[in-house]
This record gives C-alpha cells, sequence and structure tokens, in this order.
C-alpha cells in the first residue's frame, strides 16, 4: 500500500502540487507520451494496481458480476468493493459518457466479451461459432457482456 508522508502541505501548497500535477497530465497528447510519463513515474506495483482499477469499473458499469471480474483480472474482491464504491460518481459517469462515444472501446469490449465467453464457456462457443455468439450471448444481453 502506498504511504503518505506525515509531515503535512500547507493548504496552499497541497494545492499548488495537485493543480501542477494535473496540468502536466492535461499536457500529454498521445498514448506514447502518457505511457512513457507514467511507466517512469510509477513504481511496477502503482502501475499494476492502478491500471486494473479502469477494468474493474468498466466491467462493472457494463454489468459483469464480482466473481467473474476477480477470476479475469485477478483481483481480490475488496479491490472491486472499493471501485464498485465508487462508479456512480460524476467522474465516473463523465467517464462512462465518452466511452460510449467511442467506436473503438465498444469494439475492444465487445472483442473482450467474446474472450471471455470462449475461456468460460469454451464448449458453448465451438458450437455456436461466431454468428451463434453473436445471436445467444451478444445480442439480447448486450448490457450484461459488453
Amino acid at each position: 500500500m502506498t504511504q503518505i508522508s506525515k509531515r503535512q502541505l500547507g493548504r496552499q501548497l497541497e494545492k499548488e502540487v495537485y493543480d501542477t500535477f494535473w496540468s502536466t497530465i492535461a499536457r500529454l497528447t498521445d498514448k506514447g507520451e502518457v505511457e512513457l510519463f507514467f511507466s517512469e513515474f510509477f513504481t511496477r506495483n502503482e502501475k499494476v494496481n492502478f491500471s486494473k482499477r479502469l477494468p474493474i469499473a468498466i466491467l462493472l458499469y457494463k454489468g459483469y458480476d464480482w466473481r467473474s471480474i476477480r477470476d479475469l483480472l485477478k483481483v481480490s474482491e475488496g479491490t472491486i468493493a472499493k471501485i464498485a464504491s465508487k462508479i456512480t460518481t460524476e467522474g465516473f459517469r463523465m467517464f462512462f459518457n465518452k466511452l460510449e462515444k467511442d467506436e473503438k472501446w465498444r469494439k475492444f469490449w465487445h472483442d473482450l466479451a467474446k474472450t471471455y465467453l470462449t475461456i468460460t464457456h469454451g464448449d458453448k462457443v465451438a458450437r455456436l461459432g461466431d454468428e451463434g455468439v453473436e445471436r445467444i450471448y451478444l445480442g439480447k444481453k448486450k448490457k450484461l457482456l459488453l
């Protein structure tokens, strides 16, 4: 768990530190810059923990059950609970609205749902083929899987 120094910053200095941090992040303009910055900024464990939070939130939003998320992402139910308590906040709602408008993300989550089904129901997926999977699993229950 990340530790915070017991030596507190003054409120004004803390505000300036946060403003500088978020302004710096906002200036990063492409995936390569963001990846390079965070690769050097975070420790390996911080990167793993931080990067798993987003898919947890998205999978919860899309209706996946906790057990599936736990097994798919190899996270604890405590971690899922922490994220679950936040996904109805304004920041997450804004993010989900942007996400749903992005066609690449929709395709990514559609493909992830197919992968998940292949892992969990491999025998059925093999029998049904792509069209059957689309019709049976991804058609009617779209909210649950995508």
